[in-house]
């Protein structure tokens, strides 16, 4: 294990929102930090993480930020695009975007004998550079993670 906690905190974090019940009503467990080059939609992944350590020995500790994207495109009546949009893209990123900040913010638990309690410090929603249908949305996340 490392003394920066930073891929332990990235893979609790993955657990946590492969287990959020409202998130999963959204997205499919594996379209969350998906394995793929091109995932299936809606998806979303951690990215930019950052560890600070704050102590070293038994009481290792550290403060870890990261983002949590989430992607969305609009949904279609019976998934034809040719129909009547449902939803448009960004009301669909809005809703998958506020079930990560929801899942993670004010969160506590534990993880292989680390304590781990996130925050959401900010969150935000805007229209995808790549694809002109999707938005994409970005919760920024602090966890401060104590192992010992």
């Amino acid at each position: 294990m490392s003394g920066d906690l930073l891929r332990e905190t990235e893979r609790a974090t993955i657990i946590t929102l492969k287990a959020n019940a409202p998130l999963l009503a959204i997205v499919a467990k594996a379209s969350i930090e998906p394995n793929a080059e091109n995932p299936e939609w809606p998806f979303t992944r951690l990215d930019g993480t950052q560890a600070i350590p704050q102590g070293r020995g038994c009481t290792t500790r550290s403060d870890v930020t990261f983002m949590v994207h989430s992607f969305a495109k609009p949904r279609y009546v019976d998934d034809d695009p040719k129909k009547r949009a449902i939803e448009t893209a960004r009301d669909h990123c809005a809703r998958i975007n506020s079930a990560v900040v929801d899942a993670l913010h004010n969160h506590r638990y534990t993880v292989a004998g680390v304590v781990y309690k996130l925050s959401v410090r900010s969150s935000r929603l805007m229209q995808d550079g790549a694809e002109r249908d999707a938005y994409h949305g970005v919760a920024n996340i602090l966890a401060r993670a104590q192992r010992g």
